[in-house]
């Protein structure tokens, strides 16, 4: 079956559209008419002959009216095609398991467990001597699948905004922790994509999430010890209640775990990034 499509020379749309019964032998430009209008010449290999005079200004909206209509035919049919593939490796999946228990022979099919999690955790190192403190992102599996690389997509954070992380062959584990060092207190999305399997695997799954970066990430909770505390201070009042302070000093603000008190809104924390030690009272 032949086709002949229009295109837009600006954005490459499809502006218009026109099917034959066999394939296209050729096209030329010619006055098929003899009225001295050229026209667009297509003939298909059955001899059927078919001319194309150019749009008026007064069908250019009709045209396009219908290329808009197609795009969004074609992007709903890529769209079902991607969740019917999806939908079926999901069923086998669940048929292979139900079969027989996974185990590793079985990861090269790219088949893992249908309840495996992924698990994420923010923390801060303090770093060592031949390491920077930073911000520690641990990603974990809920089972003995391994991640075979990660990749991070988040603004302002790392060069060309995006990072992966793929360890060796003999080092592939079920967790994986990343050192993150923002340049700045502000809040970022991380946009995570983890490729799961087994070690003998070919196909891997990806687990897609996001995961915030708290504004003060790099800064770490110390011991209240006042012979280190500074001799200079800030008095201020925060017109906030004691609940919406406890939220503001949790784990949307600082890498810390543990839920806050409010005999705990003491504490003193130090930064990294810019080294300095502040203490709330």
């Amino acid at each position: 079956m032949g086709k002949v499509d229009a295109r837009s020379d600006r954005t490459g749309e499809v502006i218009f559209k026109d099917n034959f019964s066999s394939a296209i032998a050729g096209v030329v430009e010619g006055d098929y008419r003899m009225d001295g209008h050229m026209q667009l010449i297509c003939c298909s290999v059955d001899g059927e002959i078919r001319g194309y005079l150019p749009g008026t200004a007064e069908m250019k909206g009709n045209l396009m009216d219908t290329s808009v209509e197609q795009d969004l035919i074609r992007e709903l049919s890529q769209k079902k095609q991607n969740l019917l593939l999806e939908l079926r490796n999901y069923e086998e999946n669940a048929k292979a398991e139900l079969a027989s228990p996974l185990n590793e022979a079985d990861g090269h099919r790219g088949i893992i467990p249908a309840n495996t999690r992924l698990h994420t955790t923010l923390s801060v190192s303090l770093g060592s001597e031949t390491q920077t403190a930073h911000t520690e992102l641990c990603i974990s599996t809920s089972n003995d699948t391994i991640i075979r690389a990660v990749l991070i997509f988040a603004e302002g954070i790392f060069t060309g905004e995006s990072h992966v992380v793929h360890p060796s062959i003999h080092n592939l584990s079920s967790s994986i922790c990343i050192p993150i060092a923002p340049p700045k207190d502000v809040p970022v999305d991380l946009h995570l994509k983890a490729f799961v399997g087994y070690r003998s695997s070919t196909q891997f799954h990806v687990f897609e999430l996001t995961r915030q970066l708290p504004r003060f990430s790099m800064y770490a909770l110390t011991s209240l010890d006042p012979a280190s505390e500074p001799i200079s201070y800030v008095n201020f009042t925060i017109c906030r209640t004691g609940h919406r302070g406890l939220l503001y000093g949790s784990v949307r603000t600082f890498c810390y775990q543990k839920t806050l008190t409010f005999r705990m809104l003491h504490f003193k924390c130090v930064s990294h990034l810019y080294g300095m030690v502040a203490t709330c009272i």
